[in-house]
């Protein structure tokens, strides 16, 4: 069975340390000031049971794993370790978890970027909400590396703010953090380049309007295209 590893496989692009920081002082900020709607959202809910429906089957005696990507303060963290008895990891650039522990399963929290997170072997990775907080030349790596952190048949499930006119549209916060609208087509192609099958999909409404549009969520979810169901050994 291939070992899982800590030896980091994606090189971080030009520019892509100084972005980082914007990120976390811009989330800092929202969380200082209990600005995260979305932490207790019915949306994020419905995202949430999305990716545990997707989840591959657990393989061996040992419990699926999960890795949250950009946990917040990790209650879907926790969701995905009682709902899939699933040993669970929330990684963030902030510390801000808070989140109580699960029933059952496991979860635990790392602080760091998710380029560096370098633990192969899993079950199913979730980017509830990253990507389009990316810039434009790092969507590539993003996708790469959540690929490669996968186990042969593992399963990536993917949200994003979904474009209500059919073009890819950057949208800059103040604080210069940036939010991306994105079509369908345009993270299904990214995803397919990092070597990723679409499995399913779904739109989320989010009772929100803004210059004209009411706008959506989308969600959906890759396998691996090698379908091969051996669990990875503690490397």
């Amino acid at each position: 069975m291939p070992p899982t590893t800590d030896t980091p496989t994606t090189a971080a692009p030009a520019g892509y340390t100084a972005y980082r920081q914007t990120v976390a002082d811009s989330f800092g900020h929202w969380y200082g000031h209990a600005r995260d709607s979305w932490t207790g959202a019915d949306t994020n809910a419905r995202v949430t049971r999305f990716a545990c429906a997707q989840a591959p089957a657990a393989t061996g005696a040992g419990r699926r794993r999960v890795l949250d990507v950009g946990c917040g303060r990790g209650r879907q963290t926790t969701e995905f370790a009682e709902r899939l008895d699933a040993d669970s990891t929330g990684l963030d650039l902030l510390d801000v978890w808070d989140a109580p522990p699960p029933a059952r399963g496991r979860a635990r929290f790392r602080q760091g970027d998710f380029l560096d997170f370098a633990r192969t072997g899993h079950d199913l990775v979730v980017d509830n909400g990253c990507l389009h907080h990316q810039r434009r030349a790092d969507w590539p790596a993003w996708a790469a590396h959540g690929a490669r952190l996968l186990r042969p048949g593992g399963v990536l499930v993917v949200s994003v703010f979904l474009s209500p006119d059919g073009e890819t549209t950057e949208m800059v916060l103040d604080d210069g953090r940036l939010n991306w609208w994105l079509t369908e087509q345009d993270v299904t192609g990214l995803y397919a380049g990092a070597g990723l099958a679409p499995v399913d999909r779904l739109v989320i409404d989010r009772n929100f309007r803004y210059r004209g549009h009411w706008l959506k969520y989308l969600a959906l979810s890759f396998r691996t295209t090698d379908r091969t169901p051996d669990r990875p050994t503690d490397g």
